[in-house]
């Protein structure tokens, strides 16, 4: 038997089949491009060193492995398993956390404040009182605290079965129920053992929480070398401001014609203005004269140096008249006797 479907029901499906069509492929490029489109990558702010001889860690900014030592750079959300044996976590804001293997933890850090997450192992955190931690586990909340200001060491196991122990060496411990809110406060020196995460199961003991630091060889650690934002360039000093060139003054000129006219009755244009009353003038700004003023003396190696110079004084010499000879004399005798000569032509004659 065939089944016969409605001309709506059919279209309804395909609209449904070409709207599915574009989402699965925007799912399909939003997959592919995400990590093409990512941003560069900047490495997370180290919070610790650690130190382990069978360790594994995800999430950690470097792992290294030497000489049967591993070396790993922990980040925030770092996830630590000690596989067997001890390890050592050097935290960058000060103080120590030994883990005694098997242990598994996440160690977090929010705005200075760090949290181990225990799984399953013990930890012993050895801090100064000026750093936050706290201690996770499924069921118990550990809150270590700090006595007249002093260091806080304290020791935390919990095992697979759920078994929970405590130990404060120095200062005190506040131990909460996450669940149920209650809360106990160990004293300095105390060591409890909890089942099953119930404060109503809690009896005193001893050594069974148990969990030394990690004592390292004589190789020296490396400094931890925390990711610091590059520098920003110097900025290129600025050019020194170019004075102004001169003001170099161009002449104005100015042409004056006579009006243009149009008339709209008139069937011809108006004639061209004539050239005879177009006048072009250059105008400019007389140059101021120029007028020096001053006195010229001399310096002082020059005026002791100055002599003026001698007057000069003509010399007089007596001239000797000169004496005529004998003709001259003899003729002279006659010329003395005459009428000088008067009227023209007496310079001609010689008289």
């Amino acid at each position: 038997m065939q089944s016969f479907q409605s001309p709506a029901r059919s279209a309804q499906r395909d609209r449904r089949r070409r709207g599915l069509i574009p989402g699965g492929v925007l799912l399909m490029l939003a997959a592919l491009g995400g990590p093409l489109s990512a941003g560069p990558q900047i490495s997370p702010p180290v919070v610790g060193r650690l130190y382990g001889d069978d360790v594994r860690v995800q999430g950690a900014v470097s792992f290294e492995s030497e000489n049967g030592r591993s070396t790993a750079l922990l980040a925030s959300g770092s996830d630590i398993t000690v596989r067997a044996g001890r390890a050592r976590i050097e935290l960058t804001a000060g103080g120590e956390v030994a883990i005694c293997g098997p242990a598994h933890l996440t160690l977090l850090e929010s705005g200075g404040a760090i949290t181990l997450a225990l799984d399953y192992g013990q930890v012993r955190p050895q801090v100064e009182a000026q750093v936050e931690l706290t201690v996770y586990t499924p069921m118990i909340v550990a809150t270590p605290l700090a006595i007249s200001g002093g260091v806080r060491d304290l020791t935390l196991g919990l095992d697979q079965q759920g078994a929970m122990c405590a130990l404060t060496a120095r200062g005190a411990v506040r131990i909460e129920q996450q669940f149920s809110g209650q809360s106990v406060l160990l004293p300095q020196g105390g060591e409890i053992n909890l089942t099953g995460g119930q404060l109503g199961t809690m009896r005193s003991a001893a050594g069974s929480c148990d969990c030394e630091l990690l004592v390292t060889r004589n190789t020296a650690p490396r400094p931890i070398e925390l990711s610091v934002p590059v520098p920003a360039a110097p900025a290129r000093p600025r050019p020194a401001a170019l004075a102004p060139p001169p003001r170099i003054e161009e002449p104005i000129y100015r042409v004056y014609m006579p009006p243009l006219t149009f008339d709209a009755s008139s069937p011809e244009p108006p004639p061209d203005p004539d050239p005879a009353g177009i006048l072009m003038v250059r105008e400019g700004q007389p140059r101021p004269e120029l007028y020096f003023r001053g006195q010229v003396e001399p310096t002082a190696e020059a005026a002791t140096d100055y002599s003026p110079p001698q007057r000069l004084i003509p010399v007089k010499t007596a001239v000797k008249p000169k004496r005529p000879n004998f003709f001259a004399r003899l003729f002279g005798v006659f010329r003395r006797n005459r009428a000088p000569c008067a009227g023209a032509g007496c310079g001609a004659s010689g008289n």
